[in-house]
């Protein structure tokens, strides 16, 4: 018994001390700075809930993979930092997050919000859960270079935040790449919204959300990988994201009512697929702009592009996809030829330009582009020209083959190579996007192999008799655009521990719910090769609102009594948030 006691007591002990020291919570700067400089491996200091004002927090520390350093909020979405503050993270495996950034006043525009070194670079470094919100300088600022995110090192990640408000030059996540070695970094499931341009849309560069790479390393490879972010009411110039660099992903991202294009200004092999884009007839709106060599664009779904600028001429670099030519003898910061591209199986939808093919920003952009595959792509009642082609590409693999348009012109010949145009059933409205159904000329209609088309645009498995266009009939896949709903939920700052909406959800049972958010009656239940069981349905009081029992390992639930909201469905012993519209 006295030996018992004893261990407890000891144990007692024990945990004291690690909350003590891997479990501070500090209410001034100068605790702060001392439990910093006290950081070990697997410490974690909590920031109390309060306005923070000019906090210049430095960290150089090295934590480890199974024990990171942690700086958090001690509740997300009530630790302030205000005024003039700035965050330099140096070392390896440091977290930050739970923070909001608001209020700037005097701030220092010429030091970042949030920069990924302090008096070292920080590798395997991770900003997560904060807001960035209208933290701005001054008018007299606006032209100044502020950007809120500099992204240093190697295998960082900026995950699960919201970017609001930005305005004046600087991009939002930058990474300069002062060095041609790889980064490997993942920019993923956050939300950028209601960025305005200084002056008119395009006025001014380097007024994006994303870019990576410089023109000087450009030809070296980063390997970053962008993926699941939300973009909405976004403006600033022709390059939404902007890539400079090579090997580089973009995926499962939604851009809705923007202007400009996701833009592969330069930098090699890189990859463009899975993407949504809704730009909502907004003039100098694009989809994809493509310059550079090696590179896959891929199930993507472009809508409503505009390639009018605000003085109704047509801009050279917008539209559904822009191929550009290229300019002879380019200098790192020009335009490198377009060679060796695949573009296949993305989908247009009322679009004024589809694809453009050989377009110029300068007269000296002479070189088309050279072994250019255009193949499987819908083009659905384009305003102007479903393909238009200014300089024909060149090379014995460049090729226009198995695309189908549905009424507009195109500057190809039906009927050559399996190009095809129909006069109606191409596509059919649905809530969210055009989808193709059975009756669709597009069915079974892709032409070529693909070692990368294993997949369609919302995650479904293509068969070997594949579909034209982004999505492949009856594929099973679940992961649909984003929407307002989503932010806070699925993307943005205060989402990362709910459900993925937006995407597939998984988890170690591989439970999947789709489509969420639901918009009808029903949402499909699956649970890998087990049996569901009790499937039960809360509100977020806790309240039971439906159970019931399915001996199967998938079903489809009736949900048409619940009213529009946030639940908790629960399956066996994994409960996951729900929202039905």
């Amino acid at each position: 018994m006295i030996i018992t006691k004893l261990s407890n007591i000891l144990t007692a002990i024990g945990l004291m001390f690690t909350v003590f020291t891997y479990g501070q919570v500090v209410s001034t700067t100068a605790q702060l700075e001392t439990a910093i400089s006290n950081a070990t491996a697997g410490t974690t200091i909590t920031l109390a809930n309060k306005i923070w004002t000019d906090v210049e927090l430095s960290i150089n520390k090295t934590g480890t993979e199974d024990k990171p350093i942690i700086i958090q909020g001690e509740t997300s979405g009530s630790v302030f930092f205000e005024g003039n503050s700035h965050v330099g993270l140096g070392g390896a495996y440091v977290i930050f997050k739970g923070v909001v950034f608001q209020n700037a006043s005097n701030i220092d525009t010429e030091t970042p919000v949030i920069e990924f070194k302090s008096s070292q670079d920080c590798n395997n470094c991770t900003v997560t859960d904060i807001k960035i919100d209208s933290y701005n300088g001054t008018t007299s600022q606006e032209k100044d270079t502020f950007k809120w995110i500099l992204l240093r090192g190697t295998h960082n990640e900026v995950s699960y935040s919201s970017f609001i408000g930005k305005h004046g030059v600087g991009s939002i996540i930058n990474d300069n790449r002062s060095s041609t070695a790889a980064n490997y970094h993942k920019i993923h499931h956050n939300y950028f919204a209601d960025r305005t341009p200084v002056g008119e849309i395009n006025d001014l560069n380097d007024q994006d959300a994303i870019r990576l790479g410089s023109s000087s390393t450009s030809l070296s490879d980063s390997y970053t990988e962008v993926y699941n972010n939300y973009f909405y009411n976004f403006s600033g110039e022709i390059e939404v994201i902007s890539n400079k660099s090579g090997k580089n992903k973009y995926y499962n991202n939604t851009f809705e009512d923007y202007q400009g294009a996701l833009t592969l200004r330069h930098g090699n092999g890189c990859e463009v697929y899975n993407n949504f884009f809704f730009a909502n007839k907004n003039v100098f709106s694009g989809g994809i702009r493509v310059m550079g060599e090696d590179h896959n664009i891929y199930n993507n779904y472009i809508q409503g592009v505009n390639s009018k600028k605000l003085d109704g001429s047509t801009s050279g670099g917008t539209g559904g996809i822009n191929v550009s030519n290229g300019v002879p003898n380019s200098a790192l910061n020009e335009y490198y030829q377009v060679k060796n591209v695949n573009i296949v199986n993305n989908t247009f939808v009322d679009c004024d330009y589809g694809l453009r093919i050989g377009t110029k920003i300068k007269s000296t952009n002479t070189l088309a582009p050279e072994n250019l595959i255009v193949a499987n792509n819908v083009i659905y009642e384009n305003t102007t020209k479903a393909i238009q082609v200014t300089t024909d590409p060149i090379g014995t693999s460049s090729k226009f083959e198995g695309n189908i348009k549905q009424n507009g012109s195109w500057d190809i010949d039906a009927g050559d190579d399996g190009n095809s145009s129909v006069s109606s059933g191409l596509l059919a409205s649905n809530s969210s996007f055009y989808r193709i159904t059975s009756t669709s000329s597009a069915v079974d209609s892709g032409m070529g192999s693909y070692s990368f088309l294993t997949e369609d645009i919302l995650g479904g498995t293509r068969p070997t008799n594949f579909d034209a266009g982004a999505e492949e009939l009856n594929a099973g896949g679940t992961s649909f655009p984003y929407s307002q709903s989503d932010v806070g939920v699925a993307v943005g700052f205060g989402g990362s521990s709910t459900l993925g909406i937006g995407e597939a959800t998984k988890t170690n049972n591989e439970l999947l719910i789709y489509p969420i958010p639901s918009h009808g009656d029903f949402i499909n239940l699956s649970l890998g090769n087990q049996v569901l069981g009790n499937v039960e349905i809360s509100d977020m009081s806790g309240r039971l609102i439906l159970k019931t029992y399915f001996n199967s390992t998938k079903a489809e639930l009736n949900i048409d009594a619940l009213k529009r909201g946030t639940y908790i469905v629960k399956v066996q012993d994994v409960s996951k948030k729900i929202v039905i519209k």
